[in-house]
């Protein structure tokens, strides 16, 4: 079955590619991911979706498809709910299993990409919570596992 991942930029690649990698301990590997960005945060989005490529593959997938769609205002409230809502369209449309990761990036883009994953039924709402501030900025390998928890929202509310 074909797995969707969406997901927002950020200023440091370790939000990014957390929870991406610990889903992927879980046996949720993506084929498709799709990565909001802007272009304040451009070169770490481009960082980023060569390490997501790099975790898919180390764990047993294909090199997955990622798009990458950039808006010129980070506050284009509009432009972001479009761009969750297409992206999981598009995987509904493909029979996909989706799954929208609200870790990364400013705290408004996480909460549309949040009401957009309730409103639509995804399969999964992803966030990677990390119980200390000490593994800030510490990519998934480099943490303890009792320090980090990624939860499905749709299993909690």
């Amino acid at each position: 079955m074909e797995r969707v991942w969406i997901t927002n930029g950020s200023t440091s690649i370790a939000p990014v590619v957390n929870s991406l990698a610990a889903a992927c301990d879980g046996e949720y590997v993506p084929t498709d991911i799709y990565v909001l960005s802007n272009p304040v945060i451009e070169d770490v989005t481009e960082a980023a979706t060569s390490l997501m490529k790099t975790i898919v593959t180390a764990h047993g997938g294909e090199e997955p498809s990622i798009s990458v769609e950039s808006i010129d205002d980070e506050t284009d409230f509009e432009a972001i709910f479009e761009y969750v809502q297409s992206a999981i369209e598009a995987g509904d449309a493909a029979g996909s299993a989706v799954a929208v990761d609200i870790t990364p990036g400013r705290r408004f883009w996480s909460i549309i990409s949040f009401q957009a994953g309730i409103k639509n039924g995804v399969d999964h709402l992803f966030y990677s919570h990390v119980q200390t501030e000490a593994y800030f900025g510490e990519c998934y390998p480099a943490i303890p596992r009792t320090a980090i928890n990624l939860i499905d929202f749709t299993e909690v509310v």
